[in-house]
């Protein structure tokens, strides 16, 4: 009779430790498995930006919503405006406009200059000492505040009748750094145009700092889940109601467009109509 030859396994140092039942109904239990990493989801492209500012605005309900709307007669389109109205002896009337300017990165907020990273740092250093000292004044100048606002959220201060002189220094160092950064440039000029009760400037969460805005702009931030997040509220300028009605028939001529496009009706130059198949939507979108 052949005696059986002992067996042997190279691999057996990495074989798991068999466990044995202790009765029929036992099971064999298995480390639960660890979570997978998950992937940080890619930027938003720049459509993408401008959908979730849409669905910002529209969460406000106002009364209406345009893209590449004029605030001038013949430049300056911003990329998205909304303006919302209230009622007044059977009619409408202009309540509050909102412009919001949105960017990809921060390479595309300043015009090109040497210095000017050298200038960012001293403006948001400034602001910073703006801040505090805006605190000092509402305790030692109570008599400042304005109580005459329309809106209840954008309580107002007069500090600029302060007699607080580091504050007025304070004042004149940052209106020249801004003057600097901003003379010309295409944020400077949507403020002038002063048909906008609040400004915002939209980028990708962490891309510029609130202190590096211009005076008067708000700062909204947009993540990768079309989130959007109010860093700092925008100042509100209550520009006059003919400025406002101006931005509110650029938004309907920017609509005018929109809607032509999607329905195939398209207008040459000279003013001759003609039309075409309206563009094609994509599947499962009505």
């Amino acid at each position: 009779m052949n005696k059986a030859q002992p067996k042997f396994d190279l691999f057996e140092e990495n074989k798991p430790v068999e466990q044995k039942a202790t009765s029929p109904a036992a099971t064999l239990v298995l480390p639960a498995d660890e979570p997978a990493v998950k992937k940080p989801l890619p930027p938003l492209k720049p459509f993408e930006l401008k959908q979730a500012i849409l669905g910002w605005m529209v969460a406000l309900a106002p009364s209406g919503v345009g893209t590449q709307v004029p605030t001038r007669i013949s430049k300056y389109q911003v990329d998205v405006a909304a303006f919302w109205s209230a009622p007044e002896k059977q009619l409408l009337r202009p309540e509050k406009t909102m412009i919001v300017e949105i960017r990809d990165d921060r390479e595309q907020c300043w015009p090109d200059c040497g210095d000017r990273d050298k200038l960012l740092r001293k403006l948001r250093e400034k602001k910073e000492q703006k801040a505090i000292l805006e605190a000092v004044i509402r305790v030692n100048e109570p008599e400042l505040k304005e109580s005459d606002s329309l809106f209840d959220e954008y309580e107002s201060w007069n500090y600029a009748a302060s007699v607080n002189q580091e504050y007025q220094h304070c004042l004149k160092q940052i209106e020249k750094i801004q003057h600097s950064l901003y003379k010309g440039s295409r944020f400077e000029q949507i403020r002038r145009g002063h048909v906008a009760d609040l400004l915002y400037l939209a980028v990708p969460a962490g891309e510029v700092h609130a202190d590096e805005l211009a005076n008067g702009w708000g700062l909204l931030y947009v993540d990768s889940q079309h989130n959007v997040t109010e860093i700092k509220k925008a100042e509100f300028q209550e520009p006059p109601e003919s400025n406002r009605l101006h931005l509110i028939q650029g938004l309907a001529a920017a609509a005018m467009k929109n809607v032509l496009f999607a329905y195939g009706v398209r207008v040459s130059d000279n003013g001759k109509v003609a039309f075409a198949p309206p563009p094609r939507r994509r599947k499962g979108t009505k």
